[in-house]
């Protein structure tokens, strides 16, 4: 009676086993969100009157778009980042405020976008740049 029992579970577990590997794999789980906290920001550039490149600490890029034109900002030594209730470990997100100063008095230019800055962007971008710069040195 024992082998008979055993024969049997051990059917049962190779079925089970069968239906799992027929079942499609799940989709990886989604990759972390990146997140640029307040206190951790290393360096930045800016790319055009509208889109930074900001640098943690980490040395991860995080492409940022502006929603308007934010004049003079390649100019500029220094910037700021407001939010309202943001501490050191806060993530910078849309809405929140890069500041400059210009001629004394804070300007406010409100990001629309914040985005992981990949390498594949990075070489994008530089590809661009090289190409607008062949044109301009053609004319």
């Amino acid at each position: 009676m024992k082998t008979i029992s055993l024969l049997l579970a051990g059917a049962a577990a190779l079925l089970c086993t069968q239906a799992l590997a027929d079942e499609p794999a799940p989709a990886s789980a989604p990759a972390p969100h990146a997140c640029l906290r307040f206190g951790e920001i290393y360096s930045w550039k800016s790319v055009d009157p509208k889109t930074l490149i900001i640098e943690d600490d980490r040395h991860q890029k995080f492409k940022v778009g502006l929603m308007a034109y934010c004049p003079n900002l390649a100019f500029k030594e220094s910037i700021g980042i407001k939010s309202m209730g943001a501490t050191y470990l806060s993530c910078v997100d849309r809405g929140d405020d890069i500041v400059v100063r210009d001629f004394g008095f804070p300007q406010r230019c409100p990001i629309s976008s914040i985005e992981p800055y990949t390498k594949e962007m990075e070489a994008a971008d530089k590809a661009a740049a090289e190409a607008k710069a062949k044109n301009s040195s053609d004319k």
